[in-house]
């Protein structure tokens, strides 16, 4: 017998699909500040800025 969240009619392949959507974007969101941490480190303000961009159009 499978068991479902309360409240939740979602079928288990949709919630498997939306865990592994937020997985993949917590992954890009963490890569990307990575790069900003390195474009700090290496004082590269163009670099800073796209990064820093990118990242609010994926938030």
């Amino acid at each position: 017998m499978e068991k479902q969240l309360p409240g939740t009619p979602l079928e288990p392949e949709v919630m498997a699909e939306m865990v592994l959507n937020k997985a993949l974007s917590d992954y890009k969101k963490a890569q990307i500040e990575k790069k900003i941490d390195e474009s700090l480190k290496m004082r590269n303000k163009e670099e800073f800025i796209r990064l820093t961009d990118e990242l609010k159009s994926i938030s």
